[in-house]
């Protein structure tokens, strides 16, 4: 009741004051004078409130390291929403909530809470007080004139100041002390004494030099953006006020909002804001009153929309947990072809959601028609923006610019996630981002690494750019590439925990991030019997796909036409495996590309117009169905990092043919095929002519790939992809269950 009478109080006080100031200006005197005369002033005095809230955020965040896992955006939160309740309810309505939320959110204790919040509201009282004493120092010197009020002004200050740092050192004391206790109920003073032992042991645990360092610096970084931000209000008035005057009034301002006052500081930020400009600026009556009520309003306004925003962001009653993470989010760096890192990324979250997990997909881009169009349907794959129509130009560049830049805006979405998956770049960024602002654990698992940073020998020969919205976001990556390099190290380095895909990458991502790794190689599914299909079902007949006739054996070759994949190799091989197997084609499916028609140029220039076959874009059956059919599957990349297409042909039970060095080292065993001298071409078409020589040793061969494909089965990738994503999420609930009740 005490509380609510204080209430009526301040708001008569405030109405009082109101009518006062009034009586000193008229109105329609004050609303002339309160006229916008441009507007991008007051738009940038928005921006800057936020910048100067988000440091703040941040300065409560080193505050609450200690005690509770909070991220920047729910800290960010909290404070918009603290910041409209005590602007309605101006009786410490929004401290009040802050360690409410801090406690049913984060089992913060409240005496411990209110520590963090004492001392983050000292900060900007510091100062304020510090530069209003400084000021009054330099014009008792009489090197300045000092204002008028200034050094009334330096004294309040530095006198709430002493009673704050008086009450925080004392009330403690007087809280546990045995007189005090003696006339509580046990209980009550049982309370009382643990909240007070709480909260001298997180100021006690705050009081170092590093943290004293960060939390002065933040502060002054905040309130000289903020004074700068208040000669905007002049400028957008049109009215002549040196800037730095203005700045030097704007602390003394401030003091306005320290003192009792009605909601929405009505009547007592008009006063002292009129007589600040026109005692300390020496503004005219009606102009410094015109002043201060468009500042009101703006500042009215700003609290009023980021103080919603942030009360749904915290949310209400903390939500309910069952052990072990239920919801989880993957992030990939998009959906555009039909690629081994997409075909992965579908198969993780579609085998996790099998095993009971809520998993949403996320990526900057999607394109349904030319990603595995049969698949990316039971995905459901959101885009992390809104994505852009299909006649912009650079569309998909401009979506993973824009995502990888602006995630600090839409962190948010992810506040009710467990764990995130980032695989491969910018996914990581971008899960690194959503980890430090929501306090999520995350994983990274990665194919390669960032090839824009570390490519290979083949990506220089040939260039790895197919089309002209990487060839865009290459030119920007070149232009900042010390940038996008830290970017890349520190998010993959931070990660709780990072998975490979497979030995021969795992050794590489190792010695270039300097971390350990979890192997966990991309796999295949492979069924539990059947293959490889009869002789005679690979070795005779035909069939025909999108127009084609293929007669059998034929070879296959199934990858991105990319020109490190270095199809021209397999090409040139099937000019001698024709010396001794006329009849037989290489069979090619997939979209084209740019680098399509150098190949195609190469088949006429060799003759082998009949044996090449490019057959365009498949169904996913009709790509199944040319792995079982077929005698031999090659693989020509020479420095490809694992290589999906060898194991999805030996599930089929097709022996493979590739290079012995990089990926297939690891993904094709032993007597499972060939692996021919890197890049000797004969040695390549030596091997395939040899497999289809004997149809019963190529029957064996494919017997042992089928069984080797095992080890490599879709179900033991998700183990691995489970194990971590548990291992993560229950670090980080002991860290939070340890924080909590330390």
């Amino acid at each position: 009741m005490n509380r609510w009478l204080r209430l009526g109080l301040q708001t008569a006080f405030g109405v009082a004051l109101l009518v006062l100031w009034l009586r000193t200006v008229s109105l329609p005197e004050i609303l002339s004078h309160a006229r916008v005369h441009s507007w991008w002033p007051v738009a940038v005095m928005v921006v800057l409130f936020l910048v100067t809230s988000l440091i703040r955020a941040r300065r409560w965040l080193i505050l609450l390291r200690p005690l509770a896992p909070v991220g920047l955006v729910r800290a960010f939160a909290m404070n918009a929403g603290a910041s409209l309740l005590n602007y309605v309810l101006p009786i410490r309505t929004g401290d009040a909530a802050r360690y409410w939320w801090l406690w049913r959110r984060h089992r913060v204790p409240s005496g411990s809470a209110l520590a963090t919040i004492v001392i983050d509201k000292a900060c900007d009282l510091a100062g304020v007080a510090l530069v209003l004493a400084v000021l009054a120092l330099v014009a008792s010197t009489g090197l300045v004139s000092a204002p008028r009020g200034l050094f009334g002004a330096a004294a309040l200050a530095i006198a709430l100041l002493s009673a704050v740092f008086g009450t925080a050192l004392i009330g403690p004391r007087i809280a546990a002390s045995p007189r005090i206790r003696r006339r509580l109920p046990q209980s009550v003073a049982s309370g009382i004494a643990g909240q007070a032992f709480a909260f001298r042991a997180v100021a006690r645990g705050l009081w170092t030099p590093p943290v004293v360092g960060r939390l002065a610096a933040l502060t002054a970084v905040a309130l000289v953006i903020d004074a700068f931000n208040f000669t905007l209000l002049f400028w957008a008035l049109g009215i002549s006020v040196p800037t730095l005057k203005a700045m030097a009034a704007y602390p003394a301002l401030l003091l306005a909002f320290a003192v009792p006052a009605g909601p929405g500081y009505v009547g007592s930020l008009e006063v002292a804001g009129s007589l600040i400009l026109g005692g300390g600026l020496g503004l005219s009556a009606a102009v410094a009153a015109g002043a201060i009520v468009l500042y009101h309003a703006i500042t009215a306004g700003y609290s009023l929309l980021l103080g919603l925003f942030g009360l749904v962001l915290v949310g209400g009653k903390r939500r309910v947990r069952v052990p072990g993470p239920r919801r989880i989010a993957v992030f990939h760096c998009g959906f555009t072809y039909s690629g081994g890192g997409e075909r992965l990324v579908i198969e993780e979250v579609l085998g996790l959601r099998r095993r009971g997990y809520e998993v949403e997909c996320f990526a900057p881009t999607v394109d349904a028609a030319r990603c595995y169009p049969d698949l990316i349907g039971d995905v459901r794959v959101k885009t992390f923006l809104p994505q852009l129509p299909r006649w912009f130009p650079f569309r998909e560049a401009v979506q993973m610019a824009a995502t990888s830049l602006l995630m600090p805006l839409y962190a948010w979405r992810f506040r009710g996630v467990d764990a995130i998956v980032g695989c491969n770049q910018p996914s990581a960024w971008i899960a690194w981002w959503a980890a430090r602002l929501m306090d999520v654990p995350y994983v990274v698992y990665l194919n390669q690494p960032n090839r824009l940073v570390y490519p290979r020998n083949i990506d220089r020969q040939t260039g790895w750019v197919s089309n002209a919205d990487y060839r865009l976001l290459a030119a920007i990556v070149l232009r900042a590439t010390r940038f996008v390099a830290w970017a890349d190290r520190r998010s993959i380095q931070e990660a709780d925990q990072l998975l490979v895909n497979g030995g021969y990458i795992g050794d590489i991502i190792r010695k270039t991030y300097r971390r350990d790794a979890i192997d966990c190689p991309a796999g295949c599914h492979v069924a539990g019997s059947g293959f490889p299909l009869p002789v005679e079902s690979r070795f005779s007949g035909g069939v025909t796909v999108n127009g084609y006739p293929i007669q059998r054996p034929y070879v296959l070759l199934t990858n991105r036409h990319y020109p490190q994949k270095r199809f021209d190799l397999a090409i040139r091989a099937m000019l001698e495996v024709r010396k001794s197997h006329p009849r037989v084609q290489l069979v090619i499916p997939g979209p084209a590309t740019s680098h399509t028609a150098l190949w195609k140029a190469l088949v006429g220039e060799l003759g082998l117009q009949e044996a090449v076959l490019f057959l365009g874009p498949i169904t996913e059956e009709e790509l199944q169905s040319l792995y079982e059919g077929a005698a031999v599957y090659v693989y020509p990349a020479p420095e490809e990092d694992f290589g999906m297409g060898v194991l999805e042909s030996m599930a089929k039970g097709v022996p493979v043919v590739a290079w012995n060095q990089a990926g297939p080292t690891v993904t094709v065993g032993p007597r499972t095929g060939h692996l021919a001298a890197p890049l000797d071409v004969n040695d390549y078409a030596a091997g395939i002519t040899r497999l289809l020589d004997d149809a019963r040793e190529n029957q064996a061969a494919g017997e042992r790939a089928f069984e080797w494909a095992r080890r490599f089965d879709w179900e033991r990738h998700v183990d691995t992809m489970e194990r971590a994503v548990l291992d993560v999420a229950r670090a980080h609930e002991q860290v939070a269950a340890e924080a909590a009740t330390a």
